[in-house]
């Protein structure tokens, strides 16, 4: 028997749940990915801090949860027991579910296809130790709203307008007079000796797992509304998934991939940038152990509950 115990918090998981049936809703938004993904070693302290804080913000569930760093990861050439690992993806991101079905009036307000740099944490999910990937920060240049199928909240999301990219493949993104400069190798193609077996993504498995905890499920479907096929199906599981809070993961298969090396550095970073991601700028400059240029498509659905099943 499945029991819920309401209670009123101010915390992002304001319904504590106990024996809640595990579920999944697969294949539920295509979407394209095609730039550079990047890993650096940075402080594992600093990391260990960041899931820390995100547990203590869910107030009633936070002791409850299973959100780790990993203990090691293949091709690692770092420190394990004193460093840990983020990724920096610098990437054009297209959304086929939404340019398919949104309308002529939404298509003017929602973003389809957009630039992004996302900043990530591999890290180690649920009581079945699921390796997965927690996005800290997802900035882009879109002048539209964007609602990113590679997450579960689009809170994360920073609109900035101003993204100056050199022909040196370097990348300047400012807000006001605070910057976070990074530079990656031009596109290349992933043709003949140039390819490799598999990426370092699929070092997480066939299927990546991806979550915002301890943000709830937010597609955007107060503003898509019911044309949406995902709003549709995720509309009729509503009680569900008030349930469980922020404990979603966002189930993405790939299928199809091309890969072959590149290279990314950070440059400098200043200002705001440094509170939102310090750990990276203690390294500056830094070049990534290992990178890849990628150009995948993926599905992706949601499992929920995700961290405390």
């Amino acid at each position: 028997m499945n029991i819920f115990l309401l209670i009123s918090l101010s915390s992002p998981t304001f319904l504590l749940a106990y024996s809640i049936e595990q579920h999944t809703l697969s294949d539920l938004r295509r979407f394209k990915v095609k730039g550079v993904v990047g890993r650096f070693a940075v402080d594992r302290n600093a990391l260990e801090r960041e899931l820390q804080n995100r547990k203590q913000q869910d107030v009633a569930c936070g002791h409850e949860v299973k959100l780790q760093l990993p203990q090691s990861l293949p091709q690692t050439s770092y420190d394990t027991s004193h460093q840990g690992e983020v990724t920096l993806t610098d990437a054009f991101i297209t959304d086929h579910t939404l340019a398919d079905e949104l309308s002529i009036d939404l298509n003017e307000q929602v973003a389809t296809s957009y630039k992004v740099l996302v900043v990530a944490i591999p890290v180690v999910l649920g009581t079945t130790k699921e390796h997965g990937i927690l996005p800290l920060h997802v900035f882009t240049n879109s002048t539209k709203k964007v609602l990113s199928a590679y997450g579960t909240n689009y809170d994360y999301i920073s609109q900035l307008n101003d993204f100056e990219e050199g022909d040196d493949g370097t990348v300047r993104i400012l807000l006001g007079d605070d910057v976070i400069t990074y530079q990656v190798q031009d596109e290349v193609k992933c043709k003949g000796e140039n390819k490799v077996g598999k990426d370092f993504n699929e070092v997480l498995g066939k299927i990546i797992t991806v979550t915002n905890y301890p943000l709830p499920l937010d597609w955007g479907c107060e503003l898509l509304g019911s044309q949406i096929s995902f709003c549709q199906v995720l509309n009729e599981v509503q009680c569900g998934l008030a349930a469980v809070g922020g404990d979603f993961c966002i189930l993405t298969s790939t299928s199809s991939s091309e890969r072959c090396p590149s290279t990314i550095k950070i440059l400098n970073i200043t200002g705001v940038f440094q509170q939102m991601i310090p750990f990276l700028e203690e390294t500056v400059p830094n070049e990534s152990f290992e990178a890849e240029f990628i150009d995948r498509e993926h599905t992706t659905g949601i499992k929920y509950p995700c961290l405390t099943h």
